[in-house]
């Protein structure tokens, strides 16, 4: 988990570790056959790779080798890889690049990898048995459906078959990390940058910075790709070009050599204490038909760049900001200024499925854009596809992980759901919940919305004079009343982060997906998918920011640089000084207290 790793990186590496990370070095070595040699270090699976200075020029060559040698190593479902050169003994290391590298589906039914002909049979058939099946859930707890639980489960094997383990891209720079003064160096170093993609200026009608719908694009996108390196660099040696030293590794060898015991623990197990994990991510519009078509020609495509994170948790939980139905009668004039209505077809509830959604907030001021009919189409799909929808007045949602049982509550400004601005009846709902449940997750759409709204103000907001919540009061109150996590969306841009008597608040997670519906300029196109771990009683233990952004199109996208990392440390600190919640420049989120 994300808090433990915060806590090992502080802690010195062990004996057997560093032993480990020794037979990962000379393999990889031998694979790269890289003079003078990179040095590995680090609590697994982190790694901490650490090339010499003289391997600068060639950095954008080597990152991809090293990423490819290293999943080449199968007994671990990801690394966590950080690049540092070594600029000598009197400079620190520089930290140059990072990356979240997860086994692919192809090496994943590749027999045998490279690690399993370094291990003796048995160990190698452990290591499969241990990440290759689906693991086991415990029994479901008192009064849950069976039925849902099978459509969850359904839902989990679909998504490890499809999804799981796919090779993670998150690679970056820190670029004020690097202190280079000199410019030619700077220059070769940007070669492992990963550009922001873009697309063509002329194909994009976009609005001004404070109007959020619609930023409609005149054609459909073309698939977007990072930038590549400089024609003149040396490309990757072909395979049969490698050492022979390399070739030899290919073949079993005996495994005194620490091989066997690096295996072993390649997978950190996670903590006892961790009951529960959780993603979420905010604002999802797929497209919409009315009240002109704008979808994409193949729907799959909107979660591909961003898939492979939104799984390996209990639950995957989003605000759905559309509706799911055929009905032609639309429930607002959107003749006028500012008013829109979206109609995605019911044929994309598959596909939110398919990215790994187990429940979805309907509790928003687009759920009744197509009316009652509409409203009640959209759970009933929601529903057939497997998920969870959350929003109904007066409901609450149960579903189950880990052997707990965990509520989820919808709230907005509207009255057709749970109103956020009546306390008394929201603390009451949320001391049903709690009564029900190991945990509550509270689901709150509100705030103001715009570039305007980036802080957060114990205070009401309007927006168009309309009532929107004082979402610090609401939260805080819903924490008292006993909600164990708060997830907010609505202002369509990321705000801070709060932890409140050990729970946390996380006031808006910005858009997440708006196929040419919504304006992505500036922090409007700034997103995240937030991962919180939890106890057996819902405390807050730590959890991570995955940084997103969205193109021209609105499709979501890893940010290789960490501009809603960024971003949401900068409010945090200026919206809540006391808070003691810590935020570090990767993303990851821990108490203050626990460093």
């Amino acid at each position: 988990m994300a808090h433990a790793a915060e806590q090992t990186v502080r802690s010195p590496v062990s004996a057997s570790q560093s032993g480990n990370c020794l037979a990962i070095a000379h393999y990889v070595n031998a694979a790269l056959a890289l003079q003078p040699p990179l040095t590995i270090t680090g609590p697994l699976p982190r790694l901490d790779i650490h090339l010499p200075a003289t391997h600068l020029y060639r950095l954008g060559q080597l990152l991809p080798q090293l990423e490819r040698a290293l999943q080449g190593l199968q007994g671990t479902k990801y690394w966590d890889v950080y690049v540092y050169i070594d600029r000598g003994s009197r400079d620190a290391p520089q930290l140059v690049h990072h990356a979240l590298l997860e086994r692919s589906p192809e090496q994943a039914t590749r027999q045998p990898s490279p690690l399993a002909r370094l291990l003796p049979a048995t160990t190698a058939k452990a290591v499969e048995k241990r990440h290759g099946s689906v693991p086991s859930t415990s029994a479901p707890a008192a009064g849950l459906q069976p039925q849902h639980l099978q459509r969850k489960q359904l839902a989990r094997r679909r998504q490890l078959r499809v999804g799981a383990l796919a090779l993670g891209g998150a690679s970056f720079v820190v670029g004020t990390a690097i202190a280079f003064t000199n410019e030619p160096l700077r220059s070769r170093f940007a070669v492992a940058q990963l550009r922001r993609p873009s697309a063509d200026a002329s194909a994009v009608i976009v609005t001004s910075p404070d109007q959020l719908e619609p930023a409609i694009v005149a054609q459909e996108p073309t698939p977007l790709a990072p930038a590549l390196a400089p024609s003149s660099l040396p490309e990757s040696p072909p395979p049969d070009l490698l050492p022979a030293t390399a070739t030899a590794l290919w073949r079993p060898i005996t495994s005194n050599n620490g091989l066997g015991a690096a295996a072993n623990v390649l997978t950190v197990p996670p903590s006892a204490q961790v009951a529960v994990s959780l993603k979420a991510v905010g604002d999802i519009i797929p497209g919409t038909n009315f009240p002109n078509y704008r979808l994409p020609a193949d729907p799959n495509y909107l979660f591909n760049s961003v898939k492979m994170f939104m799984g390996e948790v209990d639950i995957l939980f989003g605000n759905f900001e559309s509706t799911l139905t055929d009905s032609p009668y639309v429930a607002k004039d959107v003749s006028r200024g500012m008013t829109f209505a979206f109609r995605t077809p019911p044929a994309f509830a598959p596909v939110l499925q398919a990215a790994g959604f187990d429940i979805l907030s309907v509790a928003n001021n687009h759920s009744f854009d197509f009316g009652d009919a509409g409203f009640a189409d959209t759970i009933a799909h929601i529903e057939q596809a497997g998920m969870h929808a959350v929003g109904r007045q007066g409901e609450i949602v149960m579903l189950e992980a880990n052997g707990y049982a965990i509520a989820f509550i919808g709230f907005s400004y509207w009255d057709d759901h749970n109103n956020m601005n009546d306390l008394t009846a929201a603390a009451e709902l949320v001391r049903v919940a709690q009564a029900q449940a190991d945990m509550v997750v509270v689901s709150v759409h509100g705030g103001a919305e715009g570039t305007d709204a980036l802080r957060v103000r114990n205070q009401t907001e309007y927006f168009f004079s309309e009532n929107r919540g004082n979402l610090v009061q609401f939260s805080r109150t819903m924490v008292e009343a006993g909600a164990d996590l708060i997830l907010g969306h609505g202002p369509h841009v990321p705000r801070a982060i709060e932890l409140y008597q050990d729970k946390l608040i996380a006031y808006s997670l910005g858009n997440f997906l708006g196929y040419r519906t919504l304006s992505t300029v500036g922090p409007l196109g700034q997103s995240l998918i937030l991962q919180v771990e939890l106890n057996g009683t819902g405390d807050f233990l730590g959890g991570r920011i995955i940084p997103v952004a969205l193109d021209d199109n609105g499709v979501p996208y890893i940010d290789n640089f960490f501009e809603s990392v960024t971003l949401i440390r900068q409010l945090t600190a200026n919206d809540f000084p006391e808070t003691s919640l810590t935020i570090d420049q990767m993303g990851y989120l821990w108490k203050a207290d626990a460093q």
